[in-house]
């Protein structure tokens, strides 16, 4: 079954979705509404405590901002694991990832442990593999701000390179296609289509043009074809599409698409150019994420930190320890309760290797879990839906609803749930493999001299450094590393999916990942897929404490945009006499924020809660439609 589906198929599948949340005018006109993140009064909350749950992006931006604001709170932050980042995750030789035997919240064991292997020849840089998240888009300016304040270097993440690979089964013998063929002979062939038809279109298409000014802007057009599709600009064959390598012997080629045998001491060989029929029968765009490179998350620049995505949390954590708070790692918490004589939420928290708990108090509780672990966590006195006391009613429906989005009987199947399915596989690999062999001596049996040259096999290949090569095949996309060029070794995504397949792969013994990693990555050659090696893959949903990659919202029904806000907002807590809090439990996290799957997500939540905190009077400002992660994530 094709994972992939067109974004304009989806769009006739999902009418509601959107890509990104607009502000819902009507509702915010009628409250008063924080203007974005405020700053906190310093030592408004001298004597009080908060507790962090959870050691995510989200959950060390609020434990940050409340130190270095000095706010005068008390700082501690509880994390079930035994290392701060959540979902970003960086894995380096010696590391271990052991996932849970499924992806159940609540009683699942865990499953066999996966070591990293990592070769590092002398003079490479260290090897590691983002689990996780592995870029970073331009437009994220708070998490690009943090690391410009904590010294975090960070290098470009190289999106795409028009030497990168399209791989479908069906289509062009199921061989492996340069990006750059598949993208400009498109480009030419519709560029002549619009070339030959400019006045025809320019008069039956509402672009505001005059009558008076069909022939200029028609002639327009057509000298914006000659530029956009690189078609023939004069003479005879004045917008053609004809590639050549060049007339009159001048270097005048039109070779955006590439060659078959590249320029140097000789004019180079122009690659033919794929007809627009075997284009249009291929359906490339349909079958992989072929344009998700041109969308705005997506599109140059983006970045990676230097050493491995975990450096935000390091960073994150090491000022926060600076700054006087604490994180507390291996302390998963079981229970919150609410003490109404201390007028404190009651933490409690596991010590590993008894049965014993330990308990906290907290006058401010922000919770960076995934939301569907609360169902066991919050206990009965705070999240009964039928109950008047606890938490605000409108937050208690909202918890409920995502529950019941979450804990469905699947009936041994897939079906979506509010958490998502994703996994990843990653190889270790010589770079030549991709990359190409270096310039040597190789022997001429034509003239019995030896010349400096590549193998034949690679005369015309341009290497690939960095971006990301699809397929058809489940393992959807190859990323290929986007640093240490020089280096011997690399490491590479070897698989990135999502939803159904993610979920199958997912039930499957990590070898058996790893072999169908293996037998994708042949596509693109046997001697790549062979020199793959060192494997790992981790399915999100398994993993403890985790059990997703991303919040799906569009799970949660009809009334989902309803309880996103009104999450949004946390909760006070109201006694039996009716009394209650000031806003004092609060949900973080990208979940809860117009990104999610994204780190700049994750710190916007975290930046809303602190706000409402501030500013209990003013709402965080409502949305109107939420983002879709099958979008803004997947790439649709």
């Amino acid at each position: 079954m094709a994972e992939h589906q067109s974004r304009a198929r989806f769009f006739q599948q999902h009418p509601k979705a959107r890509a990104h949340a607009a502000l819902d005018h009507a509702t915010n006109q009628q409250l008063k509404v924080t203007p974005g993140p405020v700053t906190l009064t310093k030592n408004k909350y001298q004597g009080k405590k908060a507790v962090i749950i959870g050691a995510g992006v989200s959950g060390l931006t609020a434990a940050y901002e409340l130190l270095a604001q000095q706010s005068g709170m008390e700082v501690t932050v509880l994390e079930a694991q035994n290392r701060t980042g959540g979902r970003c995750l960086s894995l380096r030789t010696g590391d271990t990832l052991i996932e849970d035997v499924d992806s159940d919240l609540f009683n699942s064991k865990p499953g066999q442990p996966q070591v990293v292997r990592f070769d590092r020849p002398q003079g490479d840089a260290e090897p590691y593999l983002n689990a996780g998240p592995g870029r970073i888009p331009s437009s994220h300016k708070r998490l690009l701000s943090y690391l410009k304040q904590f010294s975090v270097d960070v290098e470009v993440y190289v999106m795409n390179s028009e030497s990168n690979l399209v791989q479908m089964s069906d289509s062009f013998a199921g061989l492996p296609l340069v990006y750059r063929r598949l993208d400009h002979n498109t480009r030419g062939w519709l560029a002549q289509m619009v070339f030959e038809n400019a006045e025809q279109l320019i008069k039956t298409t509402e672009c505001g043009v005059t009558d008076r000014d069909v022939q200029s802007r028609a002639e327009q057009l057509k000298e914006l074809m000659i530029s956009f599709g690189e078609l023939v600009p004069s003479g005879p064959n004045v917008g053609k599409y004809v590639v050549t390598a060049g007339e009159d012997g001048l270097e005048n080629g039109r070779s955006r698409a590439g060659y078959t045998e590249l320029p140097g001491v000789d004019a180079g060989t122009i690659a033919e150019p794929l007809s627009f029929d075997s284009l249009l029968a291929s359906e490339f765009w349909d079958k992989t994420r072929f344009y998700q490179p041109v969308d705005f998350l997506w599109q140059a620049t983006l970045f990676q930190p230097v050493g491995g995505m975990d450096q935000v949390q390091h960073a994150f954590a090491q000022h926060v320890a600076e700054l006087g708070g604490t994180i507390l790692l291996n302390s998963p918490v079981k229970r919150i309760d609410w003490d109404a004589s201390r007028q404190q939420f009651a933490i409690s928290i596991a010590k590993l290797g008894t049965e014993d708990l330990d308990v906290v108090y907290a006058d401010y509780c922000f919770c960076n879990l995934a939301i569907p672990f609360l169902k066991e966590i919050l206990s009965e006195a705070l999240q009964d839906p039928n109950s008047q006391v606890g938490l605000n009613s409108d937050f208690k429906a909202a918890l409920q609803a995502v529950y019941q989005s979450q804990f469905v009987d699947d009936h041994g199947g897939y079906k979506a749930k509010f958490l998502a399915c994703t996994t990843k596989v990653g190889w270790q690999a010589d770079r030549y493999l991709w990359q190409g062999s270096q310039v040597q001596e190789v022997h001429d049996d034509s003239a019995d001299v030896d010349v400096l040259s590549v193998p034949d096999s690679e005369i015309g290949v341009v290497p690939i450094f960095g971006g990301i090569s699809w397929t058809d095949n489940d393992i959807t996309q190859l990323w290929y590393p986007s640093n240490a060029y020089h280096d011997q070794k690399g490491v590479l995504t070897g698989a990135y999916n999502f939803s159904e397949i993610a979920y199958e792969w997912g039930k499957l013994p990590v070898q058996a990942r790893l072999d169908k990693a293996r037998e994708g990555a042949k596509l693109f050659g046997q001697a790549f897929g062979n020199g793959l090696e060192h494997g790992l893959a981790i399915a999100w949903q398994n993993m403890p404490y985790i059990k997703g990659g991303w919040a799906q919202w569009h799970v949660v029904g009809d009334q989902a945009v309803h309880h996103f806000n009104m999450l949004a907002q946390g909760s006070a807590v109201k006694a039996t006499d009716g009394s209650e809090t000031q806003p004092n439990f609060f949900i973080v996290g990208d979940q809860l924020s117009s990104l999610p799957g994204w780190q700049e997500g994750a710190i916007a939540a975290a930046l809303n809660a602190l706000t409402r905190m501030e500013c209990p009077q003013m709402a965080i400002p409502h949305l109107s439609c939420l983002p879709d992660t099958r979008l803004i994530v997947e790439g649709v």
